[in-house]
């Protein structure tokens, strides 16, 4: 734990270092203070979405009666579930995410530091090693990930209560709607016809 707390921080210090000196793969014009906003901003929508699932396959035990008493979640779960959503929202979260990974991991590469002019003067070997952007990655799956999973699947009536995830749904939604990605449809057609799926009230008889 003290390791990988260690190592979170490190990430954390070379990157904000480096977003501050303007030496990030952020755009240029983007003021410094809105580069850190952006960064952080997208770590939070990327790590909701890692953990809606999570938090509402939790929540399929519960009655719908007892969920209706909490009406935020029961709203996100209804939307969800109802009928193809489900697909159509797995497909439209994996656009989103993918997306917005890819800007996290520009924002977080860093650029402009060369052998004579290394972050927080380290030596021209480490420097190296820090420009190909792995403790952007560490940064992105320990806190845009993984503690978000831990969340969703300890506290998943309370995650789903939350009203920006009804909107992260309606994106999933609209983004699986444009057709990007519809060849998954086909793909999974297939699959299910070469492995002989069936639905589990008929795979149980």
């Amino acid at each position: 734990v003290i390791f990988s707390l260690l190592t979170l921080t490190f990430a954390f210090a070379v990157t904000l270092k480096a977003l501050f000196d303007g030496n990030s793969g952020m755009w240029k014009g983007v003021p410094t203070t809105v580069s850190v906003i952006i960064f952080f901003m997208l770590l939070a929508v990327v790590g909701m979405m890692e953990g809606i699932q999570i938090a509402a396959f939790a929540l399929l035990n519960m009655s719908e009666e007892e969920l209706s008493a909490y009406g935020v979640a029961s709203a996100n779960c209804k939307l969800m579930f109802a009928g193809e959503n489900l697909q159509a929202f797995l497909i439209g979260r994996q656009i989103f995410v993918t997306s917005l990974m890819l800007i996290v991991a520009r924002v977080a590469t860093l650029k402009n530091y060369t052998d004579d002019n290394t972050i927080f003067g380290v030596s021209a070997g480490l420097q190296k090693f820090l420009n190909t952007g792995l403790l952007g990655a560490i940064i992105l799956t320990i806190v845009g990930s993984l503690a978000w999973r831990i969340i969703a699947s300890s506290f998943p009536l309370a995650f789903m209560s939350n009203p920006a995830i009804y909107v992260i749904i309606r994106i999933c939604l609209l983004l699986e709607a444009t057709g990007i990605c519809s060849a998954s449809w086909v793909l999974a057609l297939i699959n299910k016809q070469f492995a002989g799926y069936k639905r589990d009230s008929v795979f149980r008889r």
